[in-house]
């Protein structure tokens, strides 16, 4: 198994960290009233990573640390919610990925007192803006590197238009079967407080594969369905001169499902991000 662990947490200042008991012993806010303001506007997403705050020089040291250590965090930026930020890897091996993990937790925490900052794992801490998952990039391969979930990759290699159909069908199956375990595998207190509400998906397990997927299995599992999956390009215009009209995978992960279909992985969105992968 092939694992990309992306990786969410907050980061707020120290002095306020010190000055609420609950957040220090839980981990969350459990007490007090909700934010004035909250991500009506989502202007934390969109905008870049400023100097102006040292959320920024906190991120670079962290990737700098992890790097020394070989692990590579590619990409690091804001996330929906206030002071919310998140770091990606290179995808790997799920055994290394994990280790890997870990590995990045502890350097956040102990990095970020160096800039004045506290950096929260906890899933869910605070009330009414989005909460911090563990997204999970899941894929399957052979031992020299042939990708399972990739259709061009897999048919090739088993001289066979049918085999991703099957090997698809069989991944449905089982998480039809087993989604009481895949829930299991991702309860805990933080993490059912994310769960349901604020952008993190549901806490029932289900599989999304979009709409091209379902239309290619369906018509195979009629008997009208012929050829190899080839998925479709859309067109998106944002109607702006600015940026102008681009193409993007019918394919793309739905952000609202526990387990969508991205293209070549799944994607295990109801993962915690204080959980060991």
């Amino acid at each position: 198994a092939n694992i990309g662990l992306e990786q969410e947490i907050f980061l707020i200042p120290r002095e306020a960290y010190y000055k609420r008991p609950d957040i220090q012993l839980t981990g969350r806010t459990i007490m007090g009233k909700d934010a004035p303001r909250g991500q009506e506007m989502c202007d934390h997403y969109m905008a870049p990573l400023s100097s102006a705050t040292p959320a920024l020089a906190c991120m670079q040291e962290i990737q700098d640390e992890c790097y020394k250590l070989g692990i590579p965090l590619k990409t690091r930026h804001r996330e929906v919610a206030p002071n919310q930020f998140e770091f990606a890897p290179l995808f790997g091996l799920n055994t290394t990925q994990i280790d890997q993990n870990l590995m990045v937790m502890q350097i956040i925490e102990e990095v970020a007192p160096r800039h004045g900052l506290t950096a929260l794992l906890q899933e869910k801490p605070f009330n009414d803006v989005n909460g911090s998952g563990k997204h999970n990039n899941w894929s399957l391969a052979t031992a020299d590197g042939v990708q399972l979930f990739k259709p061009s990759a897999i048919n090739a290699a088993c001289n066979s238009e049918t085999a991703f159909t099957v090997i698809m069908a069989a991944m449905i199956a089982a998480v039809d079967e087993h989604g009481d375990l895949m829930r299991m595998a991702i309860s805990s207190p933080g993490n059912d407080f994310r769960l349901g509400a604020c952008e993190a998906p549901p806490a029932i397990v289900s599989c999304y594969l979009g709409e091209d997927m379902t239309f290619y299995l369906e018509h195979f599992k009629d008997g009208k369905g012929k050829g190899e999956y080839v998925p479709g390009i859309k067109t998106l215009d944002l109607g702006t001169r600015e940026v102008l009209p681009f193409e993007v995978p019918a394919e793309d992960r739905n952000r609202t499902s526990p387990f969508p279909y991205g293209g070549a992985r799944f994607e295990f969105r109801a993962v915690g991000s204080a959980q060991n992968a």
